[in-house]
């Protein structure tokens, strides 16, 4: 786990640390069969994300532009296509609305702003994949030093019934040579006991004899 983490964060470490900046082009685009001016830029992203970044982009910022107290209405053109490894995005209104010369400037600020939020966006889910990632790594990092105060604990308690049971083998061998001093004793205390009953029972049968000799 930690290691495919760590290779995670070498995988995103590069595009952590480039700096992004937006570079905005003047572009004309065939649009229902007249061309139109607009901006364009280029995002290095499949064309399917730029272009749901684009609808969410679009739906926040509605048809309605305002620039310099004035209010223009006229429909705005955005368009995705894609590009090598690159998506370009492009922005535009249709042609000869009268218009044009008046938007330009509010269009290429849109495309710059477009390029500035999906290039946010795109880092900002760098941002919480690394939040996750360092989430696991804490977890990860608090249940290594549970279990290191576990082992250590378990290791303490071991050495301790290392001792208690080497103190146990101590009294044990010395009651086992108590013990069998006392069996050896016990044995030759039988011995006597048998002799001395052989004995007095020869004493006995003696006494006996005597007495049927007495008349």
């Amino acid at each position: 786990m930690v290691k495919k983490i760590f290779l995670f964060f070498l995988a995103i470490l590069p595009l952590a640390i480039s700096a992004q900046s937006v570079q905005v082009k003047k572009e004309k685009a065939r649009v229902d069969g007249e061309n139109s001016s607009g901006y364009q830029v280029a995002l290095m992203a499949p064309e399917e994300e730029v272009k749901n970044s684009l609808s969410k982009y679009l739906k926040a910022l509605g048809k309605t532009k305002i620039s310099g107290g004035k209010k223009y209405t006229t429909s705005l053109y955005a368009t995705t296509k894609q590009n090598g490894n690159a998506t370009t995005a492009w922005f535009g209104v249709p042609s000869g609305t009268g218009e044009e010369s008046s938007l330009d400037g509010d269009l290429q600020n849109m495309v710059h702003d477009f390029g500035v939020t999906f290039h946010r966006e795109k880092i900002q889910m760098q941002v919480d994949e690394s939040l996750r990632a360092l989430q696991t790594v804490e977890k990860q990092q608090i249940r290594l030093v549970n279990q290191h105060k576990d082992l250590i604990s378990k290791i303490e308690s071991n050495k301790r019934e290392k001792v208690h049971l080497e103190k146990l083998l101590v009294e044990n061998k010395l009651e086992l040579e108590d013990l069998t001093k006392k069996l050896e004793a016990n044995a030759k205390a039988q011995d006597s006991v048998a002799i001395a009953n052989v004995q007095i029972k020869k004493v006995v049968e003696m006494h006996k004899e005597k007495q049927q000799k007495v008349e």
